[in-house]
């Protein structure tokens, strides 16, 4: 949507809750020198709805969006933006995708990559967080960049594992610097640094730097196929292990449990789910209960499609830590799944109960009260989802379920 001020000339125009980048009045005032007409009092005649970035009113939402007001905004008289929409419209703030964080959920659906990709790059070092809420990471616009990155490198048979040992080789050349700030190559098989107009392996040693004419197709040669296979896992001691599974208690004496969780994410990258969940149950018989590793299991049982032992083990996961908040998100989107809407209700409000700017939370919380009928308190959440991921790839249907209601 076009924002600009002859937009905005003549406008009606109406503020939803408290602002985040500056007052009300200023904003009025902001918009009249735009053209624009604020206006203190609702009505079906106003033409833009902005929903403001930081708090809600205490009056009652519902009311205030009331019959004649949805209809407006069903017809198409009416508008609702984002704060942020606005002000970039008008060059008051950079674009957000600068400013707003998202959760690995975000990330992944903008990217369209499973969100366990986007977990285990975090935990690896390969991404990092801006913050961390009750185990629950928050990435900036650059690291959702570098995911892309990572991404991008996976479709050419790049192993997770094998980018982290490759970049860790770089040592001090690229210490501290983000994916983004580094011109990296990535040729098929290693990884590659242009530095002062020379391409430098690991090491530092020196690569021929040359482009393939487009026209003129690769020769079928043994050396092309090497540079498009997979990266190979590099422990020795493992090797066996992943063709195998574990067997005898005996077999595991040697593993340590980073060693297990090595093969359990080796396998999972060769697509071996059934037999990275049998890795993960060895570690929590052998170690005991972990959240995080009852995490895991339970997302690789979900993809696996044995949704009710994923349930359970997101449960295990709650029970051990009633602050995974992640888990507490999980477990309600996998029990909304399963028919049991009142449950997964629960488990939302649960997640929003510690922490109550967690995006994804408000948007299943509203899809879950809309279908059981309880419209008037899924406003509420669809529209702070919005104000704290105006950006999200689900924003739009936020905005179109608002207008419905």
């Amino acid at each position: 949507m076009n924002l600009s001020a002859p937009y905005l000339e003549g406008k009606r125009i109406a503020f939803l809750g408290k602002l985040g980048a500056m007052t009300r009045k200023e904003a009025g005032q902001l918009a009249k020198q735009h053209g624009a007409v604020p206006v203190e009092r609702w009505s079906n005649d106003v033409d833009l709805v902005v929903i403001g970035a930081d708090e809600m009113p205490d009056e009652d939402l519902n009311a205030m969006l009331g019959d004649r007001f949805r209809d407006s905004i069903r017809s198409g008289k009416t508008t609702l933006v984002h704060e942020h929409e606005l002000w970039v419209q008008l060059g008051v703030v950079e674009d957000p995708a600068h400013q707003q964080l998202y959760t690995p959920a975000m990330v992944a659906g903008l990217l369209k990559i499973r969100v366990s990709h986007v977990r285990r790059w975090h935990r690896m070092g390969l991404l990092h967080s801006t913050k961390i809420v009750h185990r629950l990471p928050y990435f900036d616009f650059e690291q959702v960049q570098c995911a892309r990155r990572l991404m991008e490198w996976g479709a050419q048979g790049a192993k997770p594992g094998e980018i982290k040992r490759q970049l860790h080789e770089f040592g001090n050349r690229i210490e501290n610097r983000s994916l983004l700030e580094l011109d990296l190559v990535f040729d098929g098989r290693r990884i590659l640094l242009r530095d002062h107009g020379k391409l430098l392996g690991a090491h530092g040693q020196l690569h021929l730097d040359f482009d393939l004419d487009a026209s003129e197709p690769e020769e079928d040669t043994p050396s092309n196929h090497a540079n498009i296979r997979s990266f190979q896992v590099h422990e020795p001691s493992h090797d066996d292990a992943l063709l195998v599974g574990p067997r005898e208690t005996s077999d595991l004496e040697p593993w340590s449990r980073d060693d297990m969780l090595h093969a359990a994410e080796e396998l999972e990258d060769a697509g071996r789910i059934e037999e990275a969940i049998e890795w993960y149950r060895v570690i929590l018989s052998k170690y005991g209960p972990h959240a995080e590793i009852a995490f895991q299991l339970a997302e690789l049982l979900y993809r696996s499609g044995d949704v009710g032992a994923a349930r359970e083990r997101y449960y295990n996961a709650v029970e051990i830590d009633e602050d995974f908040v992640e888990a507490r998100a999980n477990l309600g989107c996998v029990l909304a799944e399963l028919g049991q809407i009142d449950l997964a209700i629960a488990a939302f409000e649960g997640a929003l109960a510690r922490d109550d700017r967690y995006p994804d939370v408000h948007y299943h919380l509203a899809r879950s009260l809309d279908e059981v009928g309880k419209s008037d308190q899924a406003t509420r959440h669809w529209v702070r989802f919005l104000q704290l991921s105006p950006q999200s790839p689900w924003a739009d249907e936020a905005l179109e379920r608002l207008g419905k209601l």
